[in-house]
């Protein structure tokens, strides 16, 4: 059976492996179907299969989610886990609640605009019309991100290796383990560390798997821009929502925050969204982490506006997580600055909402995720 990671099969390529062990095709399905929409972990609970069978694939492919090395509880419900993977290498993901007996709002919903409803959707599972809270998912890609964005603590502490689509899918399986929590009401967000669009042979295959187990549109995944693999992911036969993180209207204030930029400059990054195909009610999710002195002026929004004209597009503005030891000389703005920056953009009949975002107190919160606390670029920096 080789080196196949059960984890990040796709159904057909169980139904392959179905027919090349000499078995029906259909168990393919059935060992799909068990590992992810059952939550299966042990082969032996598996009993539609025959028991040799489960005695072979524990042997040969066995079954294995990230260990669970540490678990960060925020006030508001989410829960940051940090994940050691079988080669050694640390991942963090977390979990947020969307209902509001935890918290005000989902983490990607207007924290002012929130509403109990909103935040329920009905069980496509059961007939009793109940209601499932959501709750959402934020995944890693990487276990680094070399983009060196200048307000992320991941991109501070330097690049990792690509995340395989099996690691990532196991990721997925120990958050929903270590919660009690199924399938129904989940949204799942690639903005853990990493830039996903640097890891397309992972994120693809895990992506064809999710879209078996949830609609596209409750997937997203977020860029900081490589706009080579945006025609990549957007010439897929399913697609997620889109995410991009834009945070400066004018090419010298991004290229300050987003080095990144140099390489894929901004209008080239523009032209590449245009191009993304959008279904009925999509629109793509600008990401504008806002930070005191730098983007936050209202210029700076009459820019923004004029930049994104005749795009359909969200823009999500999230004031800046603070982290003094690894991003001090950045600031929160204070909160008459977000208002009016946001005012502008709804002037402009511009769709914005705020994040306030889940599990700050916990290091969980956008751009302060990190495996580790030492740069491996800086081998005498001392970790804290």
């Amino acid at each position: 059976m080789g080196e196949r990671d059960p984890f990040g099969l796709t159904p057909s390529a169980w139904e392959a492996f179905a027919v090349e062990a000499g078995l029906p095709r259909y168990r393919g399905r059935q060992l799909f179907d068990a590992i992810h929409r059952r939550g299966v972990t042990d082969y032996a609970a598996m009993k539609e299969l025959p028991a040799a069978l489960r005695e072979r694939l524990a042997a040969e492919m066995p079954l294995r989610l990230p260990e669970v090395v540490r678990r960060d509880a925020s006030a508001d419900g989410s829960v940051k886990f940090g994940l050691r993977l079988v080669d050694g290498a640390l991942i963090e993901a977390v979990f947020m609640p969307g209902d509001e007996t935890r918290s005000a709002a989902n983490e990607f919903e207007d924290a002012r605009a929130a509403s109990h409803s909103r935040s329920e959707i009905r069980s496509s599972q059961s007939g009793s019309g109940a209601t499932v809270p959501r709750f959402t998912i934020c995944l890693s890609s990487q276990t680094g991100c070399a983009v060196d964005c200048a307000f992320c603590v991941t991109g501070r502490l330097g690049g990792g290796r690509n995340l395989t689509a099996g690691e990532i899918l196991a990721q997925l399986r120990a958050v929903l383990v270590e919660t009690r929590h199924g399938l129904d009401g989940m949204r799942v967000v690639f903005m853990g560390m990493g830039e996903p669009f640097l890891n397309p042979e992972g994120v693809i295959p895990a992506l064809e798997i999710l879209f078996e187990l949830v609609s596209p549109r409750r997937v997203t995944v977020s860029t900081s821009g490589i706009t080579p693999a945006v025609a990549t992911f957007a010439a897929l036969p399913q697609r997620p929502n889109l995410a991009v993180s834009l945070n400066a209207a004018d090419p010298a204030t991004r290229e300050r925050l987003m080095p990144i930029t140099k390489t894929y400059p901004l209008d080239g990054l523009l032209a590449a969204m245009r191009a993304w195909p959008l279904e009925p009610r999509r629109r793509i999710l600008v990401e504008y982490v806002l930070i005191a002195g730098v983007n936050d002026r209202e210029e700076d929004a009459r820019r923004l506006v004029r930049l994104l004209r005749g795009l359909e597009v969200k823009v999500n503005v999230i004031p800046l997580n603070e982290d003094p030891t690894y991003l001090p000389e950045w600031k929160r703005p204070a909160e008459d600055v977000i208002d009016r920056f946001v005012a502008r953009l709804a002037e402009a009949h511009v769709t914005v909402t705020v994040r306030r975002s889940k599990g700050p107190d916990a290091s969980a919160a956008c751009g302060q995720l990190k495996g580790r606390t030492v740069d491996p670029r800086k081998r005498t920096q001392t970790g804290r």
